[in-house]
């Protein structure tokens, strides 16, 4: 068996063993749960140095060409280490004490976690579009069975918003099929999808799809509910996983099979993109439940993504790759850490309690050094990524870019508001539950730190993999 089949096969597999296995103790079962998702990333780095241009091709559907075609380039092998990095984080997340299920719960993430892997490594688009669509199921049930208390409108909202957003796809991908020679093959279609007379069309409804998935604004309705009812486990997988399977899609799809008409489009597109920041980030001032806040700049940083790659620049492109790295790594961090003050508050609205640091010290810095890696302090990950982006726009519109780095202000004030109001603000009464995380905690964090540091203070070895990355639109000029 291949290496990239194995690694395709893993979290299936995990996901039955998880599914059907005896009963076990809670405990257990989540520390099993955390051996089997390393297993993807296990797997990963021990072929590091054979990935590259591996393929597994096989006949499906011969009558109607749709082969199960899988293989790894430089874009798929990041988001492919990025979902089995962020996996693991996910399970230990949980609080498998309070957990119900937990043989549906884990059988979910590692079904999730294998449609991931298929989806970043797919190059055949009809695989390419049944991936999309499976991966909503087991977020939908990850929310309404183990989420708050709208978890239920959360998880309906996100499922509707889901399906509007990709059922049109379909046609999309039959269009192309009827009009390109009858094929479903990314390679093939690359050289013919922008020929067609339904290439407008088509482009129109895969960015739809994607939009609503990462999402861009304005079509982000779905995301403070779904992040906020969501157990802190399942906003992790969202904000981190999902949202970067919508930057993929418009980088696998709409740079690969139609950069001619995504180049004239961009325009528009970036004026959507620096809107969101903004909103994201006004949002996010203006909450006060922490969790919410965090969600709202989630939608700013993704957006300041899609922002980089609808600027046409070579620099650009490059940072907003490696910014959606950043941001699944960063964004994980908070909400975990987030979810830890929150089983110590017993809340998540800001006011309620305050001095925390007091209280909490180690959560205290621990979330600190998050929030200045997510507001781009010099030294960590997502300083390196926000510089390309701003040095790719200023070289096409440096007016443009005094404007938008603004949305940098937005979010020191909105996440030193946060620390303020929950952690530095003058102390509450102390209360004996509130136990400051130890070094069981410290351990699940420490692998992010790493990550945050690495990228922030050498980040060549990333830029590097990221620079192989080939679109077919890099040479095209801005219009």
């Amino acid at each position: 068996m291949s290496s990239l089949l194995l690694l395709f096969v893993v979290p299936f597999i995990t996901s039955i063993i998880a599914f059907f296995i005896p009963g076990l103790p809670k405990k257990s079962f989540k520390i099993l749960a955390v051996i089997l998702s390393l297993f993807p990333l296990a797997i990963l780095i021990y072929g590091q140095t054979k990935w590259m241009g591996l393929s597994v091709k096989h006949a499906w559907i011969p009558g109607i060409s749709i082969d199960f075609y899988l293989r790894v380039d430089s874009l798929s092998l990041l988001f492919l280490y990025l979902t089995a990095l962020i996996t693991p984080v996910s399970i230990l997340a949980v609080r498998s004490g309070s957990l119900s299920y937990p043989n549906a719960f884990y059988g979910l993430v590692f079904l999730l976690q294998g449609l991931l892997i298929g989806f970043f490594t797919a190059r055949d688009l009809a695989l390419f579009t049944i991936f999309w669509e499976s991966m909503l199921l087991p977020l939908y049930f990850i929310i309404n069975l183990w989420g708050g208390p709208q978890r239920q409108n959360a998880s309906l909202k996100f499922l509707i918003y889901m399906i509007a957003g990709s059922a049109l796809m379909v046609a999309a991908v039959l269009f192309l099929y009827l009009t390109t020679g009858d094929t479903f093959n990314l390679d093939a279609l690359a050289k013919s999808a922008a020929n067609s007379p339904y290439a407008p069309f088509c482009l129109v409804i895969f960015l739809l799809a994607f939009a609503i998935k990462t999402p861009l604004f304005p079509f982000h309705a779905w995301l403070p509910d779904a992040y906020c009812q969501a157990p802190t486990a399942g906003t992790i997988l969202l904000a981190a996983l999902l949202s970067k399977a919508g930057i993929y899609g418009i980088l696998r799809i709409g740079f690969e099979l139609f950069p001619v008409l995504l180049v004239a489009w961009s325009p528009l597109l970036l004026g959507l993109a620096i809107a969101g920041v903004f909103y994201g980030a006004l949002a996010a001032w203006r909450q006060n439940d922490f969790k919410r806040l965090i969600a709202y700049s989630s939608l700013s940083h993704v957006n300041f993504i899609l922002a980089g790659l609808f600027i046409w620049s070579q620099v650009a492109h490059e940072g907003a790759i490696l910014q959606a790295l950043n941001h699944g790594i960063t964004i994980a961090a908070l909400f975990l850490v987030a979810g830890w003050l929150e089983e110590r508050l017993g809340s998540t609205r800001m006011g309620q309690v305050s001095g925390m640091a007091k209280f909490l010290p180690q959560l205290c810095w621990l979330t600190l050094f998050f929030v200045l890696s997510s507001v781009a302090l010099p030294g960590t990950n997502n300083f390196v990524g926000e510089l390309l982006i701003f040095f790719g726009l200023f070289g096409i519109n440096p007016w443009l870019t005094a404007f938008f780095s603004l949305t940098v202000i937005l979010s020191v004030v909105y996440m030193l508001r946060w620390m303020q109001k929950v952690y530095f603000d003058v102390p509450s009464l102390f209360q004996e539950r509130w136990v400051d995380i130890r070094g069981r905690e410290l351990i699940i964090a420490l692998p992010l730190v790493a990550l945050i540091l690495w990228i922030g203070i050498y980040p060549a070895p990333v830029l590097n993999q990221i620079k192989s990355v080939t679109t077919l639109a890099q040479q095209e000029e801005m219009p």
